[in-house]
């Protein structure tokens, strides 16, 4: 994507409640609520637990694959040179079976290239291996990778809180590359209506929408803007004509007031939301959410976030016949638009102001409305 898109995470410094109690006390209970393991697996055996399903590399907290196979293969490259690598810390879900708080990226490496899928690349050291498969290895050197090295895990217990994996997987993803706001909201509140955001993230019809591919090359895909696009659509869905600005302080107020919605609820926004991408498919098809430009008379590629506020609320006042029946006329007005001064101003400049945010949604929606001559 072209876009970049604003990370200005609000941190707070968490503060313990010494007035309670004895700071010993205090200090003991931690103790009995992270009870932790270590476990030194070489390169295979991790990679049979992947395989054998004994370790869930995506509950729902963690962030997406980032790393693309240069990256991968610099990691085995390490490991070929006995270079220390950083500890992956899992949890014990049930007994022999574990999900990945943090080293996500790094154990998923590390399981393609034992399963043949990871084919080295970008090797600076051992550049002799690069172009091969670990099969393709030769057959003492197999036996040394697969064998040698090891990698550390750090193992929180099944009798430890519940809770703690959460602020173990916050506290240690604070280094490396930083959470964007959706992967922090993805890991502080789970549960249905997080569910639900994912699933419908994924939705096959949405990715076509956004232009997603090969999720492995897609930044809106690995970064989890496409989850972002599903939160910013229920977030402002009944009030994006009230909006008072602050678009992360309202998703982020969103998901702490809805984490415990009934099912019933969640439903609901499940079914508005597949309504507007439907409306939209079968208004703006492969040109939603993309940018006209007069001067080239072109469309461009890229996702513009703007325009897809103005365009799911815009449908929301119309039927899909009517949408359908009146489509060139739309797409002839969308490409108006984009002549029109205010217009483009309200998708390019300080987006998010309530003024231009509900600018570009009323435009839109007075452009489809006169399109079909109501």
């Amino acid at each position: 994507m072209s876009e970049t898109y604003k990370r200005d995470i609000e941190e707070e410094d968490e503060t313990l409640d010494r007035e309670s109690g004895d700071p010993i006390d205090f200090w003991e209970k931690k103790q009995r609520e992270l009870v932790t393991s270590v476990v030194d697996y070489n390169l295979q055996g991790l990679s049979d637990l992947v395989v054998d399903q004994a370790i869930d590399l995506d509950p729902s907290y963690q962030r997406r694959l980032r790393w693309d196979e240069k990256r991968q293969s610099k990691l085995i490259e390490s490991f070929l040179m006995n270079v220390p690598v950083p500890p992956v810390f899992l949890n014990e879900d049930e007994y022999g079976s574990y999900s990945v708080i943090d080293g996500k990226q790094r154990i998923t490496a590390i399981s393609n290239f034992m399963r043949g899928i990871l084919r080295l690349q970008g090797l600076d050291i051992f550049h002799e291996v690069n172009g091969k498969t670990i099969d393709e290895l030769p057959s003492q050197l197999q036996r040394a990778v697969r064998t040698r090295p090891t990698l550390r895990a750090v193992i929180i217990l099944r009798q430890s809180d519940p809770d703690v994996k959460f602020n173990v997987f916050q506290r240690l993803n604070t280094g490396g590359v930083k959470l964007n706001a959706q992967e922090i909201r993805n890991s502080a509140f789970p549960g249905l209506l997080n569910d639900r955001i994912l699933e419908l993230s994924i939705d096959k019809m949405f990715h076509e929408l956004l232009g997603i591919k090969v999720k492995t090359k897609s930044a809106i895909y690995q970064e989890m803007r496409d989850a972002e696009f599903v939160l910013r659509f229920f977030t402002f869905r009944e009030n994006w004509s009230t909006f008072s600005g602050g678009m992360k302080r309202h998703m982020d107020k969103f998901m702490e007031e809805n984490k415990k919605a009934e099912h019933v609820t969640v439903e609901g926004m499940r079914k508005e939301f597949i309504d507007n991408i439907n409306k939209v498919k079968d208004t703006f098809g492969e040109h939603a959410f993309r940018r006209w430009e007069p001067e080239k008379k072109s469309w461009r590629k890229q996702i513009l976030a703007s325009l897809y506020d103005a365009q799911m609320f815009a449908v929301q006042d119309f039927e899909i016949n009517e949408l359908q029946t009146y489509r060139d006329a739309i797409l002839q007005g969308l490409k108006n638009l984009f002549s029109d001064t205010d217009f483009r101003k309200s998708i390019d400049a300080a987006t998010n102001t309530p003024a231009l945010f509900q600018h570009r949604i009323r435009a839109v929606r007075q452009m489809i409305s006169d399109a079909i001559g109501r």
